[in-house]
């Protein structure tokens, strides 16, 4: 008995769905710069206003300065300050720099650079070039947990203030971007100083620069006491 051959029929559905399931991986792996950048923008989109205390201690060679206790306060889009008694050195690039800056894709180029471990987390190097010649700003080179959305380091090359190191220590306010902890590294000898405190230190920079071997000031902000979206008034802003 003669048995008729019939063609096999092939189910063409678990071929889509591993071509599919590749595409999706690729694109997940394959983030663009802005992509990456947008991870953080999401943790500082859910920030309408914050307050917190802050200590700042300050080791810039040919200074001395005590601790000095401080407090922040943050108002949704744009408005920042912060508050001391005394004598208060900070970069311009202060802790609402990076919301503030990183926030307005369109306002630089971003790119790509590489891959590093900062602190035992895998992070992405992403460089942006502002778009604006009247900005103060010329590189920032940004390292970025875009699982966490959290920049770990950042170095800002500025035409007031040379290049300035930035590293992040997060915890209580991860959730929203916020550090713990900022460790300013800045270049002494282009960073601009308090009339009160502009000494000439061009000299004893040098001097300090034989003894720790740097010369390169250094500017801790240690941050508690965070309070955030419960509202801010216009007397949080008034000295």
């Amino acid at each position: 008995m003669n048995t008729l051959l019939r063609p096999r029929k092939f189910s063409l559905v678990p071929f889509l769905c591993l071509v599919f399931t590749f595409r999706c991986e690729g694109t997940i792996q394959a983030q663009t710069p802005n992509q990456i950048i947008n991870t953080v923008n999401r943790r500082f989109s859910k920030i309408s206003d914050y307050k917190a205390d802050v200590l700042v201690t300050v080791d810039v060679p040919s200074i001395k300065v005590n601790p000095i206790k401080a407090k922040v306060v943050y108002k949704k889009p744009d408005k920042f300050k912060v508050k001391a008694e005394g004598i208060l050195i900070l970069p311009k690039q202060n802790a609402n720099f990076l919301l503030s800056t990183l926030r307005d894709t369109t306002s630089y180029t971003a790119i790509k650079t590489g891959e590093e471990t900062v602190n035992g987390v895998n992070t992405k190097i992403i460089n942006i070039i502002p778009l604006a010649d009247t900005a103060d700003l010329i590189l920032g080179k940004f390292w970025i947990d875009d699982v966490q959305g959290l920049v770990m380091k950042s170095q800002l090359t500025t035409k007031s203030q040379g290049t300035i190191l930035i590293e992040n220590t997060f915890g209580s306010a991860s959730a929203y971007g916020l550090p713990d902890k900022l460790l300013f590294t800045i270049e002494t000898e282009k960073f601009k100083l308090p009339k009160a405190l502009a000494l000439d230190i061009g000299t004893n920079a040098a001097k300090k620069k034989a003894e720790t071997g740097d010369g390169r000031g250094r500017i801790t902000l240690s941050f508690s006491n965070y309070v955030i979206n419960k509202g801010v008034t216009s007397q949080d802003f008034e000295n």
